[in-house]
């Protein structure tokens, strides 16, 4: 636990423990992933990778008994034009990378990797352990939500350069939420506690400049002097200190008040 204390206040900035995830609000981009022991992303009822691309296969070419047989054609054909063993590894990424490029024509889509080793953590451009690591799925948009989202009358280059940030941006926060670096802090005032907030997503050096903008004008840079107590001892030296500040103001408050109804009685 980090804590600092300034006059009357006392403030605490730990992990959240239970942060909500960012994959309930609503987003740009939906995450679709698979994985044997993680559930990872948004929901959604595909039983497997290839189930999903064959949905989006359809969504783009049509999802009728005519787009339908275009995908069977499709897979046939692949067949006789890859090269690699069939149900081979090599093989599958092929028929993947085929697939997109026919989903591409309606959906900006980047790759999903995982990496888990003593944690997991995110991205969309892959880990070097093979190991630890590998694609897990995807997360996409479609090129119509992104002209309603950044504007325009075509989908240009740029557009598609503000849609990909836009997925990258989603899978970062995301990561640091899969990472643990999520925080929340509690402000006390003489004792009581005065405010408290969770669920500030993003490194620990963010997550402080987010709390900054909660407090008080009176704890104005005060989390810059948070220190770590991460001992019971340690965190109990911090409180009486903090106690021994606020009885000492009581009793300067009480003597002052105590002199101003003497003069008073006084003027009378």
């Amino acid at each position: 636990m980090l804590a600092a204390t300034r006059g009357v206040y006392l403030l605490t900035v730990e992990q959240d423990s239970d942060p909500l995830n960012p994959r309930d609000d609503e987003n740009f981009g939906k995450m679709v992933c698979f994985h044997r022991r993680y559930s990872l992303g948004d929901e959604h009822n595909y039983v497997d990778k290839d189930d999903f691309l064959r949905d989006m296969y359809l969504k783009t070419v049509g999802d009728d008994e005519r787009g339908a047989k275009r995908y069977e054609r499709a897979l046939d054909l692949m067949n006789h034009k890859i090269k690699e063993p069939f149900d081979s590894p090599a093989y599958e990424r092929a028929v993947d990378e085929r697939l997109l490029r026919v989903i591409s024509e309606k959906y900006i889509m980047l790759p999903l990797y995982l990496y888990d080793h003593s944690g997991l953590t995110m991205n969309t451009t892959g880990f070097s352990c093979r190991w630890d690591s590998g694609q897990v799925g995807w997360i996409y948009a479609s090129k119509e939500d992104a002209l309603k989202e950044f504007g325009g009358k075509s989908f240009t280059a740029s557009t598609r350069q503000k849609a990909e940030a836009r997925l990258r941006s989603e899978v970062e926060v995301y990561d640091t939420y899969l990472s643990g670096e999520c925080y929340g802090y509690e402000l006390y005032k003489s004792g009581e506690l005065e405010d408290s907030c969770w669920g500030f997503i993003g490194s620990y050096e963010d997550a402080l400049k987010n709390i900054e903008e909660y407090l008080p004008k009176e704890c104005e840079g005060l989390t810059s002097e948070l220190t770590e107590h991460d001992r019971p001892r340690s965190m109990i030296k911090l409180l009486l200190n903090h106690a021994r500040v606020q009885v000492e103001q009581a009793v300067k408050d009480f003597e002052r008040q105590s002199h101003q109804k003497v003069i008073q009685a006084d003027a009378r």
